[in-house]
Order: structure tokens, then C-alpha cells, then sequence
């Protein structure tokens, strides 16, 4: 006896493949790549804090009231979880105790700086960081 099982029409098993394929891309993206291509902003009442993230460049700009502190280097990021990444500098911005920065990503809408618990919250202008470089 002939099965039928085995005699699918193509379309199908194209398109099952094809949902297979994307389901196992789609999972290989991290929470670092959500924020690659993006600033991010903090503010308090005394600091403002934008943060932008090319592939391999950090763009961090300090402002207070009197002036801002610019610092731009290449980085490394190091997963240390699903949402945790260490991010080590090659150039320690003057303002900063370490050339290493731990955030929790969760999503492309902002981090939390582990230490701090600062949260960066996604700006909409994603240029103004490369602009004042």
C-alpha cells in the first residue's frame, strides 16, 4: 500500500521549512543587538546621561549644567545572561571609575545600568549622539 503521508505536495514542505528556518534566526538575535543602531537617554535632576551604540562604538555624553563630557570609544560586549552584558571599553571615559559598564537589556525600548539602576530609555533621534562627535 501507498502512504500518502509521505507524498506532501512541495508548497507545503517549502513553507514548513521556511517557518522552521525563521523561527531558528529569529531566536539567534540577542538583547545587545536590540540596541545596536540606537540612543538612549537618562536624565535626573542634576545630570543628563545619552548613550548611543554603533556595532563596535559607544557615543556617551555627560551633561550638567554648566557643560557636557564627551567620550567616544570601541567596545566589546560579554553576554553574562539573556539580558545581561558587560560592556568593556578600550578607552575609560575620564568620568568614569572603570572601562567596564554591566547593563540589563530587555527590550529595544531601553537598559537599566546594573550598578546604578539608571534607566536609559530609548531616544527618538537616533543622529543627535554622531552629531555632537
Amino acid at each position: 500500500m501507498n502512504s500518502n503521508k509521505h507524498n506532501l505536495p512541495l508548497l507545503p514542505k517549502f513553507f514548513l521549512l521556511s517557518a522552521v528556518l525563521f523561527f531558528l534566526v529569529s531566536g539567534c538575535k540577542t538583547n545587545m543587538d536590540n540596541i545596536i543602531g540606537k540612543v538612549y537617554l537618562y536624565e535626573d535632576s542634576v545630570f543628563t546621561f545619552t548613550a548611543g551604540f554603533d556595532k563596535d562604538t559607544l557615543y556617551y555624553i555627560m551633561k550638567d549644567a554648566q557643560r557636557p563630557y564627551f567620550h567616544r570609544s570601541k567596545y566589546t560586549s560579554k553576554k553574562v545572561d539573556d539580558s545581561t552584558f558587560i560592556i568593556e571599553l578600550t578607552d575609560k571615559p575620564k568620568f568614569w571609575e572603570k572601562n567596564t559598564w554591566e547593563i540589563v537589556v530587555n527590550d529595544s525600548k531601553g537598559f537599566f545600568s546594573k550598578e546604578s539602576r539608571k534607566y536609559y530609555k530609548l531616544y527618538s533621534d537616533s543622529m543627535i549622539v554622531k552629531k555632537a562627535f
